[in-house]
């Protein structure tokens, strides 16, 4: 279930709360066994006032842990998750320059006599991928812009953008 592995650390103070109760209530059956005859079950779910207190504060702390381990482990999931797009973006960005760069390759070795042709072709290929790199580049730095305020969340969907708008772009290319 979604919502089990989502807040796994949350469920871990939750059930660290819990054990908690247990074991205190396990504790005040045996050492008071002289002083009331209460049973494990009725010092559970219906104890003291005063062992209710200390055991919900148990619990309160206990759950306080698991939001704070899993907040921080959030924090650690979105930047891994940061880290795998800006991979991604490195990686769509070498295959326009790539081209760019066997684009010029062929335009250079071409010998005279089908060099205007060809000239015309290749150089509205470059065009074409230095404009796609130009844009590319205005989206980064809007991503880095994004990353240095501390907006981790649109900072990855901007990334998301890029990798649809190149998507589309290879689409139409082919």
């Amino acid at each position: 279930m979604k919502i089990f592995s989502g807040y796994k650390e949350i469920w871990f103070g939750v059930g660290l709360g819990a054990l908690a109760w247990v074991v205190d209530a396990v504790m005040h059956v045996e050492l008071g066994a002289e002083v009331h005859a209460g049973s494990l079950w009725s010092e559970i779910f219906s104890p003291h006032p005063t062992a209710f207190i200390f055991r919900l504060f148990y619990l309160v702390v206990a759950v306080a842990f698991g939001i704070f381990l899993w907040r921080a482990n959030w924090r650690e999931r979105q930047l891994r998750a940061l880290e795998d797009a800006i991979v991604a973006f490195q990686r769509q960005l070498d295959a326009p320059a790539l081209r760019i760069m066997a684009t010029v390759r062929s335009l250079q070795g071409r010998n005279s006599v089908r060099l205007d042709d060809a000239a015309s072709r290749l150089a509205f290929e470059i065009a074409t991928d230095a404009a796609m790199l130009d844009e590319l580049a205005k989206r980064y730095l809007e991503f880095g812009r994004l990353v240095q305020d501390g907006e981790t969340a649109r900072a990855i969907e901007t990334l998301r953008s890029i990798e649809i708008w190149l998507a589309e772009k290879g689409s139409a290319k082919q």
